[in-house]
C-alpha cells in the first residue's frame, strides 16, 4: 500500500518482492555500525526479519518503516517511517538509506515527509528519534526537520547510550469531545481519494484497537469483519481504480462520553464513482471508543447504509 509521495520519493509498504533489497541494506557496514547487526544472511532470514520488524507493525500499529523509492525510476533507496519501539514512551521516527544514495538529500526528504504524516494524518503530538552516539549526520537531519536535541541518554530500548531527539506538536490537543470529533474526521478522511489524492487506509489500525470489529448491516444480512478483513478489499478497490473520487462527510454527530468510554452516533453522506459510474449515498454509524494511554481509539463500529 502506498503511504505518501514527496517531490522525488514514494513511500510504501514493504512486501516480499523487497527481500533481496532488504538483505543487502541491513548487511551494509554503515547499517551495522549505526543501527545494528541483525545477523541475517539468507533470503529466508531476511523475509522473516521483514515480517517481524516491518510487515506485522503495519497491522498492529497503523504505521511502520516504509520502503523509500525514487519516483523517477522506482529504485529502492532505503526505509523511513515511525514505530512504537518497546522501551520508548513515544513513537520513534527513523530512517536508513543504502550508502550509495547518501549525500543527495533523500534522507531529509523522507524523514520530513514521515514527520508530516505522523502529525497531519495520524495526529501524533509527540515523537522521539534515536541515533548512535557517533552518528552526527543523522542528528543534523533530525534537527533540520524540527526535532530538539535531548543529548545522550540510556533508554530501555537500546544497549548503551543513544543520542535522543524529540518533537512536540505546537497545537493544543483539545478536550475529549474535540479529540473524539477529530478521530471521526480522520476515520472518514482515510477513504478520501478525490482528484488523485492518496487514501489513508494504512492508517486505520492506528485509530482502531487491534481486536476491533466492524459490523455492517446490508438489508437483513450482517457481516462482522476484523480490521484486516475490512481494509484489504477497500484498498484493492482504490488500487484497481474501481472506486474513484470517493469521500464521506459528517451530516450529524452526537457524542456521549463518561470517563474513558464514549459512544458516537454519526450520520454521514458519501459520493464517488464506482466502476466509472457516479453514485451518492447516506447512512449512519455507531462508534464505541475507549481512551487509552495513546489517546482515544475505536473499539467497535456498526453501520448501515440508508436505502434511498
Amino acid at each position: 500500500m502506498q503511504i505518501l509521495e514527496t517531490e522525488r520519493l514514494r513511500l510504501r509498504w514493504f512486501d516480499d518482492s523487497d527481500v533481496p533489497f532488504i538483505l543487502g541494506l541491513i548487511n551494509e557496514e554503515p547499517w551495522k555500525a549505526n543501527i545494528a547487526d541483525p545477523g541475517v544472511s539468507t533470503p529466508e532470514q531476511a523475509r522473516q526479519w521483514m515480517r517481524d520488524r516491518l510487515l506485522n507493525r503495519y497491522w498492529s500499529q497503523g504505521h511502520g518503516f516504509w520502503c523509500v523509492e525514487r519516483k523517477e525510476d522506482g529504485e529502492r533507496l532505503g526505509l523511513a517511517g515511525l514505530i512504537h519501539r518497546e522501551g520508548l514512551p513515544e513513537p520513534d521516527l527513523g530512517y536508513g538509506l543504502a550508502e550509495r544514495h547518501w549525500g543527495r538529500g533523500y534522507a531529509r526528504e523522507a524523514a520530513a515527509a514521515a514527520l508530516r504524516y505522523a502529525h497531519e494524518v495520524l495526529g501524533l503530538r509527540h515523537l522521539l528519534a534515536t541515533t548512535a552516539p557517533h552518528n552526527d549526520s543523522s542528528g543534523r537531519v533530525l534537527m533540520d526537520i524540527g526535532f530538539q536535541d535531548l543529548g545522550l541518554q540510556q533508554t530501555e530500548a537500546h544497549e548503551g547510550l543513544s543520542h535522543v531527539y524529540a518533537w512536540r506538536s505546537p497545537e493544543p490537543a483539545g478536550d475529549d469531545a474535540q479529540q473524539l470529533r477529530t478521530l471521526v474526521q480522520r476515520f472518514l478522511g482515510a477513504f478520501d481519494n478525490r482528484a488523485g489524492r492518496l487514501h489513508q487506509l494504512a492508517a486505520l489500525p492506528h485509530w482502531l484497537l487491534p481486536e476491533a470489529r466492524i459490523v455492517v448491516r446490508q438489508g437483513e444480512a450482517l457481516s462482522s469483519l476484523s480490521l484486516r478483513e475490512f481494509i484489504e478489499p477497500r484498498a484493492e478497490a482504490f488500487a484497481s481504480g474501481a472506486l474513484q473520487d470517493f469521500h464521506e462527510w459528517i451530516e450529524d454527530l452526537q457524542i456521549e462520553h463518561e470517563g474513558g468510554l464514549a459512544q458516537l452516533r454519526l450520520h454521514y453522506a458519501k459520493a464517488g464513482r464506482r466502476e466509472g459510474q457516479a453514485f451518492e449515498g447516506r447512512g449512519h454509524k455507531l462508534l464505541q471508543c475507549v481512551k487509552t494511554a495513546r489517546g482515544w481509539k475505536i473499539a467497535a463500529i456498526a453501520w448501515e447504509d440508508r436505502a434511498d
